[in-house]
């Protein structure tokens, strides 16, 4: 299976991750961390520039239900040497931490404060201002990582110039990376998009595989990766 990108350490793979996953000629991964689709429901509340008394649809990739998200998570599980870092939809939270993914153990509901997250645009009720981190350990591993006693809350701005309409903010992902590895770890995302993972498992000096369905995205992280290490 031939990569899209590969260089320095860090390889893209255009496709479906629940085909890639089992062909790839790695034996561990020591950190997934990933942004998989949200819920149906997640994604038709997302809506965006008022036209009229309309309002357009802000997500248009296809969501994903708890159960296939946790498929996906189980494949990831059978190389995984440590620790699965995973945004999520709070309502897949739900059935991750009651039915965690065959060879994994759910350890904590994480938050990624957004400080300038996106208001309510009825201005009826409060506005979300955060978003779900699940965080799950491989099942009979011990758990190490480097954050010492810091609580499970990233706080970090969204980022306006992306390519991405998910995409997430690369200062969050560096230091979640940065917390879950040693230099020189190989992370996994089956979910990349714009490539944001990739770009920071490049900065704090660890190796990556990425997966993306869209070819675009994969064009568009081949191309951040091309950059200098952002500091």
């Amino acid at each position: 299976m031939e990569p899209y990108y590969s260089e320095d350490g860090i390889r893209i793979y255009h496709g479906d991750c629940r085909d890639v996953i089992p062909r790839l000629d790695v034996e561990q991964f020591d950190l997934v961390l990933t942004d998989p689709p949200y819920s149906g429901r997640t994604h038709d509340g997302a809506r965006t520039n008022r036209e009229g008394d309309r309002q357009r649809p802000f997500i248009k990739f296809a969501s994903m239900t708890g159960a296939e998200v946790a498929s996906v998570f189980e494949l990831c599980a059978v190389r995984l040497r440590s620790w699965l870092i995973s945004f999520v939809d709070w309502r897949h939270m739900l059935l991750l931490e009651s039915t965690p993914p065959s060879g994994l153990r759910f350890v904590r509901f994480g938050i990624w404060d957004k400080p300038n997250g996106t208001p309510q645009i009825s201005g009826d009720r409060p506005a979300m201002g955060w978003e779900a981190i699940a965080i799950l350990h491989r099942q009979g591993g011990r758990m190490v990582w480097n954050g010492g006693g810091h609580r499970a809350v990233w706080s970090s701005l969204r980022e306006s110039n992306v390519v991405h309409r998910t995409q997430k903010p690369l200062r969050l992902i560096k230091q979640l990376a940065a917390e879950f590895t040693q230099p020189g770890d190989l992370i996994l995302d089956p979910f990349m998009g714009s490539g944001t993972t990739l770009r920071a498992a490049k900065d704090v000096g660890c190796r990556a595989i990425g997966i993306e369905l869209d070819e675009r995205y994969c064009e568009a992280a081949a191309n951040r990766l091309r950059q200098g290490v952002l500091f």
